[in-house]
């Protein structure tokens, strides 16, 4: 059976828990050195206001500084959106920007699985099923069927100011720790 890609992230009880600890270990003033490969993003949701602190792999691809995802939050960033990211124990401003060109996504999405070898399927939130690797054509299906995506980070000034719809500040605290409905924040199609 020829190579096929798909999502394979925990569910439920155990992401949630998971989600939870980075959310603590991240925020820390010295989080290690998980902090270079492990960020998190802060953004309000466009249809619900609601603030969300969501942690996420962070890549380096052609220069510019992504974040790999099939998760429905990444739809809040689609036209592009203020935010902010702590990263490597910094929290600033950034702008958030989902790429919609699916070509672009899967040739990226290849890159980094030959970049990180075996280790490419956990920090890509990602399965291989079937015999050998996955070309190109597979992660043109994967981008297509399970919705993988890119999220650019673009740094912004210190002292930005975030567009009037966005300008509220998400708290961290795990009182406003992203749920499942972040999976639904989806802008109109």
């Amino acid at each position: 059976m020829s190579p096929v890609v798909v999502r394979d992230l925990p569910e439920g009880e155990e992401r949630a828990t998971a989600d939870a600890r980075m959310r603590e270990l991240l925020s820390a003033p010295a989080p290690g050195p998980m902090a270079e490969r492990l960020a998190l993003l802060h953004f309000t949701g466009r249809r619900s206001g609601r603030p969300y602190t969501v942690p996420a792999g962070v890549h380096t691809l052609g220069g510019a500084l992504v974040v790999a995802t099939g998760s429905g939050w990444r739809h809040n960033f689609a036209g592009g959106s203020a935010g902010e990211l702590t990263w490597r124990g910094q929290r600033r401003p950034v702008r958030f920007s989902l790429v919609d060109d699916a070509e672009r996504t899967a040739h990226g999405y290849l890159e980094l699985y030959r970049r990180y070898g075996e280790a490419a399927p956990r920090r890509l939130g990602i399965a291989v099923r079937g015999e050998g690797a996955p070309g190109l054509d597979a992660f043109r299906a994967a981008v297509t069927r399970h919705g993988l995506s890119f999220v650019e980070v673009t740094h912004l000034p210190a002292g930005s100011s975030a567009p009037a719809s966005d300008a509220s500040t998400p708290d961290t605290s795990t009182s406003h720790a992203p749920t499942s409905h972040a999976a639904n924040e989806r802008t109109p199609r």
